[in-house]
């Protein structure tokens, strides 16, 4: 394909927030390490206080503007007021707002993750199951690109890079020595704290890694009961999540993004529902045997015990393995590749 004339600047709009989470900016990160790697020059633009939640977003380097609705979208006074593409990531756009934003940019990009929207973009993801393709023709204008499916995930390439390990080590190691708990970086509720709870009283002496924000309500408990519990560890604010992944046996997590990094290591998961958006993507990898999942956090003391106490090495297994089968990890270089032909078409 070929390459712009001079260094593609590409805008990212989305948000961070305490009911949020910090899901779409930490996938925009991810496709905007793999953009940077092609040349691209990057700059977020972002609802005040997400870097804060973020914290990997203030680590990136990248230029962080605020940016107070979904159609606000400064840019870096270098840039002259102008940017190739403008990637928006928010469930609170429209299509007037991607309108708008054509002032901006010749090239829109829209992640999503809601059904029935209407868009005006010229590429368009979505890294939900089972797309119907006839239907997303149908809501955005002809001619837009459409990378649908789990393996358009826009995920952060240390998980694609540890694959290969991860599984040998799989095969190599069965069963259950370790459980990650990783709920979010915003812990919504709490939660993480009464999962410690429910995992000890079935399996009161396995390794529990508990991965948490640096903002999250419940850290001075967790750092309480750490300080008496040798077997229970906290990981704050950590930028190698793959690494920890591939650790673990089995994962307690939220639906979203990161559920499919859990799959691209072939690690088995417990997934409960925290947003009906998680919904679709949870019954999917379970009809596919890739995870167990808990439709609402109300029904975690009646449920979790007896899904710890049923697991065996052969199940854990299964799931491992349907879990790689639904994504290899290499979303965010496709979409890179994608978005990169289209400014070169622009331009």
């Amino acid at each position: 394909m070929p390459a712009p004339a001079s260094p593609p600047r590409i805008l990212v709009r989305a948000d961070a927030g305490p009911e949020l989470g910090g899901g779409h900016i930490m996938r925009c990160l991810a496709l905007a390490a793999a953009l940077t790697e092609r040349g691209a020059q990057i700059a977020f633009a972002c609802a005040p206080g997400s870097a804060t939640l973020v914290p990997a977003l203030s680590r990136s380097g990248y230029p962080c503007l605020d940016a107070a609705a979904p159609a606000d979208a400064p840019l870096p006074d270098s840039w002259g007021g102008r940017a190739d593409a403008v990637i928006i990531d928010l469930y609170t756009s429209t299509r007037a707002d991607e309108t708008c934003l054509r002032a901006l940019a010749p090239v829109i990009a829209v992640i999503e993750d809601l059904p029935d929207r209407l868009h005006d973009c010229d590429l368009l993801v979505d890294q939900g199951f089972d797309p119907d393709r006839t239907a997303y023709a149908r809501r955005v204008p002809p001619g837009s690109d459409l990378l649908l499916g789990p393996d358009m995930a826009p995920l952060r390439p240390g998980f694609a890079s540890l694959r290969s390990e991860a599984l040998a080590r799989r095969l190599r190691e069965p069963g259950l020595q370790r459980i990650l708990i990783a709920m979010g970086l915003t812990d919504l509720g709490s939660i993480s704290a009464r999962l410690v709870d429910l995992v000890r009283t079935v399996l009161p002496d396995i390794a529990l890694d508990v991965v948490l924000g640096p903002q999250v309500a419940s850290l001075p408990l967790l750092r309480r009961r750490a300080q008496t519990d040798s077997n229970l560890s906290l990981l704050v604010d950590i930028d190698n999540m793959a690494e920890r992944m591939m650790a673990a046996d089995l994962a307690i997590g939220a639906g979203g993004g990161t559920a499919l990094e859990r799959c691209v290591l072939g690690l088995p998961s417990i997934v409960i529902v925290l947003a009906e958006n998680q919904r679709p993507a949870a019954r999917a990898m379970a009809r596919h045997g890739a995870v167990l999942t808990i439709e609402k956090p109300e029904m975690l003391p009646e449920t979790l015990p007896g899904l710890l106490r049923a697991l065996t090495d052969r199940q854990l297994a299964r799931m491992s393995d349907h879990a790689a089968a639904l994504c290899d990890g290499r979303g965010a270089s496709r979409i890179a590749d994608a978005l990169i032909g289209r400014i070169s078409q622009a331009a």
